[in-house]
């Protein structure tokens, strides 16, 4: 596997988890459809041809999927939640996510944990 690798996962993984249904200009793909599923891997290995060490990573992460969220969680999916936001907060929360560099996902689990540490204390 190359050095860039990790890095490379963890571009994607922010992608996955944005709200961009656009992985390359002019196209689009659906979620949740086999047929997306088909387009999304592959555009991947197209964007791979020439690339051994990127085709690998494509590969193995189709085949082990996403990594879990908690460490000393057994291996599988991490929950997923479904929230409805005001458009102040989805506006202010998307605006911190860009200017911290971070994915929407990553500062609303950052919050929720910050919250309840607030509430035990």
């Amino acid at each position: 596997m190359s050095p860039d690798a990790p890095d490379r996962y963890e571009s994607l993984a922010d992608w996955a988890e944005s709200d961009d249904a656009v992985i390359r200009p002019g196209q689009t793909i659906e979620r949740g459809s086999a047929e997306g599923r088909a387009r999304v891997r592959a555009m991947l290995y197209e964007a791979t041809e020439d690339d051994p060490a990127g085709r690998a990573l494509v590969e193995k992460v189709a085949r082990m999927g996403r990594p879990t969220l908690d460490p000393d969680a057994p291996r599988g999916p991490s929950p997923q939640w479904q929230v409805r936001a005001p458009q102040s907060l989805d506006t202010a929360m998307r605006a911190r996510a860009r200017a911290e560099g971070r994915s929407l996902s990553d500062v609303v689990r950052s919050a929720a944990t910050q919250h309840l540490a607030r509430e035990a204390s």
